[in-house]
């Protein structure tokens, strides 16, 4: 899945527009933060899991705190490993263009 399908199945649970829009856009800026070699992949991480925890709260708050860190640590790292293959894929495709035959 692309990394904006992630992003967006992620914040479906979230009824305000607005919200889901802020949550969006700061996962984005972290990947371009990241991308730039503004913060390294723990500290991507560790951003991702404070983020995602709040997002399981607000969407499931009925849920045990231990469980939310847990969903919260499984989500996060599925975004972190999206964003390094995204990260990849940027790179290559502005070394070697679109070459297509």
């Amino acid at each position: 899945m692309s990394l904006w399908v992630k992003i967006n199945a992620l914040v479906s649970g979230i009824p305000d527009n607005r919200v889901r829009l802020d949550i969006a856009t700061t996962i984005n800026y972290l990947y371009n933060v990241y991308t730039a070699g503004g913060i390294n992949e723990e500290q991507l991480r560790s951003e991702l899991v404070n983020i995602c925890r709040d997002i399981i709260e607000m969407s499931n708050p009925l849920l045990a705190p231990e469980e939310v860190r847990k969903r919260a640590e499984i989500v996060a790292d599925d975004l972190v490993k999206t964003m390094r293959i995204k990260a990849l894929t940027d790179r290559v495709r502005a070394r070697y263009g679109q070459i297509i035959r």
